[in-house]
């Protein structure tokens, strides 16, 4: 018994690590998430894509706060995947031309994949607008948090195109 205590105590801390691991982001997913604060959220949603559902929009009435939440996720999908056939059988003659192979049909299988989670990022803005701070939560979010003005590089925004006398 006298063990037991610092070896549960030193496994709940390497299994609260792990599970702080997988949260963990890096500087350039930081450095992009970071980039939304102390601008309108407004810009969020001009530069972000909101279609098909992508971002939620809850108000606090208590706080007067406003998150903007963007969900990305691998759709559900099925595929087809070979399980059987398609091996040599035998040569068939074909007239006066010889002989041509002959294979097993092949059988397939559909498999489904369910839909996977990526990566939800909750920008909070404040009563007047203004993005205060943002909380993430999934396994892809280093790839999938996007910072302001940086979607699509070479991309037309209206300013640019107000420079640009268009």
């Amino acid at each position: 018994m006298k063990g037991f205590l610092p070896g549960a105590l030193a496994c709940a801390l390497l299994a609260a690590a792990g599970a702080a691991g997988a949260q963990t982001l890096g500087a350039a997913a930081r450095a992009s998430a970071d980039g939304w604060i102390g601008r309108e959220a407004s810009q969020l949603l001009m530069q972000l894509r909101v279609d098909g559902g992508r971002v939620q929009i809850e108000e606090d009435d208590a706080t007067l706060e406003t998150r903007y939440t963007w969900r990305t996720v691998v759709p559900a999908y099925t595929e087809q995947v070979k399980v059987g056939g398609g091996e040599f059988l035998y040569m068939e003659p074909t007239g006066t031309s010889g002989e041509r192979p002959v294979f097993a049909p092949i059988i397939v299988e559909d498999v489904h994949h369910a839909e996977q989670h990526r990566c939800d990022i909750t920008y909070i803005a404040d009563r007047d607008g203004v993005v205060r701070r943002w909380q993430h939560r999934g396994p892809h979010c280093d790839t999938d948090i996007v910072g302001p003005d940086a979607r699509r590089p070479g991309r037309s925004t209206p300013t640019a195109s107000r420079n640009q006398g268009h």
